[in-house]
């Protein structure tokens, strides 16, 4: 080697020594912080007893919110934790008693000041958690009805919406139906529900005070970051939320230590920019987002809905969607810690293969596919979805597979149209994610069936009336606003089937009885394999990636607990 030589060597590696401690120094400093992304143009909105199309908007109110009893998980499975309430007894006739924790105080006895990213926090005049509280909270989860996940859940659990107490000792008792035994998990499920402070109003755009680990920055902004509690016990000082234009260059910002947690990965996979365990890990719990194709009932008639469902062959298009077998393929893995089990994530029936409607065999789906018939369906079924409100890449990939000839006849067009489209019904089916899914009995079909096609906003069409003396849904809740066109008030074929099928989905999401649910949920399934509705794809698998900043030990998501339940509870990497 020549000196010259040897000297430009020395100087390549200078200068890369240079730019990797310029990195270094240079690179954003997110200590102290849980940074997530957000599309800019889908803002979470937070109210806990509400579910939103922007999956974010649900996971925060772990962020903000107590219940008597908080969701939590260890490394074991979920479990329930004291929140505002401590389980004292359960009787032999059902009478729980709670004892409610008076000592917790709302965030609204702080005050916030924020001078650039410094933040300070007063105490101003401390405002106390009382029965109060929990009686507001219960008359508006009532007056929501089953438009609220948690009406469902309480409801089919108490006796009434209120409760005897408090005594000298702050204990309070519920009357609960004598319907099951009730054993203590049980009991701090039915009451995990947010609890808002008294003086919150019924309807709010937003719900900025809670009593939870971590309170609001800015509460007039339509997002806003929030600061550690300073009465509760989260580790790290504070949670960030950042906007991006969408969601396609997430692992790349997270590469680039933009944010530090991405809670939903492209395609629910593993990825291959993130493979470095000193830099990264990932956890895994169960789905929350489900494809389907919905289709439109005004231009299909029932038989070219059958052929069209068989057309669908959810089994091609997963493997497609996750190039199985190929150099390209992309690996998943779930929270019981199988890998690429794709199939564990097709779906045959509205309620998906891993809701407790199917594992429970309350729902048998029929799995067997019959070649479709051609000649009964359009010479071109045209099938959109709108790529701007949410999972761009994999619809935008959806897109591609259901367009491709060797696959589909070339009898599908697919296409990404502007939402307006969409609102109109101009198209034979549509595509849609269905995020914030329970897979517990909770399942909410109203999201599917009832909610206006308008992607930009999330609105469920519900109208009730009484009805013989029962409280009934309205066939105005069908009025032909929805992704399938349903039309319960238009005369045809289909009418009196659709009505049923209103009814039904009502009585799933209304019934207080397990049973009465599990028997809507057999004759929801059963109409609908008649009806054919839709096309019932695939789940979508959840996966969630965080720097090495934090220890990993600390951080654990299992199962149906939300992946922000534990946040409290996150610990960063301790220099030993």
């Amino acid at each position: 080697m020549t000196p010259t030589q040897r000297n430009i060597i020395i100087g390549i590696v200078i200068a890369l020594l240079i730019a990797a401690g310029l990195w270094y120094f240079l690179r954003t400093d997110l200590r102290g912080q849980i940074v997530v992304p957000y599309i800019s143009h889908q803002q979470p909105v937070v109210d806990p007893h509400l579910p939103h199309a922007v999956p974010l908007s649900d996971k925060l109110d772990e962020v903000l919110f107590d219940g008597l009893f908080n969701i939590s998980a260890n490394s074991s499975g979920v479990v329930y934790e004291d929140g505002m309430g401590e389980l004292i007894d359960i009787s032999e006739d059902n009478i729980v008693t709670l004892r409610l924790n008076t000592r917790k105080k709302w965030h609204s006895s702080y005050s916030v000041t924020q001078n650039e990213d410094e933040i300070t926090i007063n105490e101003t005049s401390p405002k106390l958690f009382s029965a109060e509280d929990l009686r507001f909270t219960l008359q508006r989860i009532q007056r929501l009805g089953s438009l609220s996940p948690d009406y469902i859940l309480v409801s089919q659990a108490v006796e009434s919406f209120d409760f005897t107490g408090p005594d000298n000792n702050n204990e309070i008792r519920f009357q609960l139906k004598g319907d099951r035994i009730w054993n203590e998990t049980d009991i701090k499920e039915i009451f995990s529900f947010k609890i808002l402070p008294a003086d919150a109003k019924l309807t709010q755009s937003t719900y900025t005070i809670g009593s939870g680990p971590y309170l609001t920055i800015n509460p007039d902004q339509p997002v806003s970051d929030y600061q550690q509690n300073p009465a509760g016990e989260a580790e790290i000082p504070r949670v960030t939320l950042k906007p991006f234009i969408d969601n396609s260059t997430f692992t790349t910002e997270l590469n680039n230590n933009s944010f530090n947690v991405l809670l939903d990965t492209p395609f629910g996979a593993k990825s291959p920019i993130l493979e470095d365990p000193e830099d990264y890990f990932y956890k895994s719990n169960i789905s929350t987002t489900f494809f389907a194709v919905l289709f439109n009932t005004e231009r299909l008639n029932r038989d070219q809905r059958k052929e069209a469902r068989r057309l669908l062959d959810n089994g091609k298009i997963l493997n497609r969607f996750y190039k199985v077998n190929t150099e390209q393929q992309r690996h998943i893995s779930d929270y019981k810690g199988n890998f690429d089990n794709y199939n564990d994530y097709l779906n045959y029936s509205i309620f998906p293969s891993s809701s407790y409607y199917v594992e429970e065999e309350v729902v048998l789906p029929l799995r067997s596919r019959e070649a479709p018939n051609l000649a009964i369906l359009p010479d071109s079924l045209r099938i959109v979805t709108s790529i701007n409100h949410g999972h761009r890449e994999e619809l935008s990939e959806l897109v591609e597979i259901l367009n491709d000839p060797s696959l589909f006849s070339g009898r599908i067009k697919a296409s990404a149209v502007q939402n307006e489209q969409i609102k109109r019904g101009d198209y034979d089916a549509v595509l849609i994610a269905v995020s914030g899914y329970r897979s517990t009995f909770l399942f909410d079909l109203y999201s599917i069936f009832l909610r206006e096609p308008d992607m930009e906003q999330f609105k469920i069409n519900l109208k009730t009336e009484t009805r013989g003396g029962e409280l009934v849904a309205a066939t105005s809740s069908l009025d032909g606003n929805n992704f399938n066109r349903l039309d319960a008030n238009k005369a045809g074929a289909d009418q009196e089937d659709i009505q049923k099928f209103l009814e039904y989905v009502y009585g799933f999401m209304y019934t207080n009885q397990i049973g009465d649910k599990q028997a809507y949920a057999a004759f929801i399934d059963e109409l609908d394999q008649d009806l054919a509705l839709g096309g019932w794809l695939f789940s979508l698998p959840s996966m969630a990636y965080f720097t090495t900043q934090f220890d990993d030990r600390s951080i654990n998501l299992y199962g149906v607990a939300s992946q922000l339940s534990t946040i409290e509870k996150w610990q960063e990497q301790r220099d030993d």
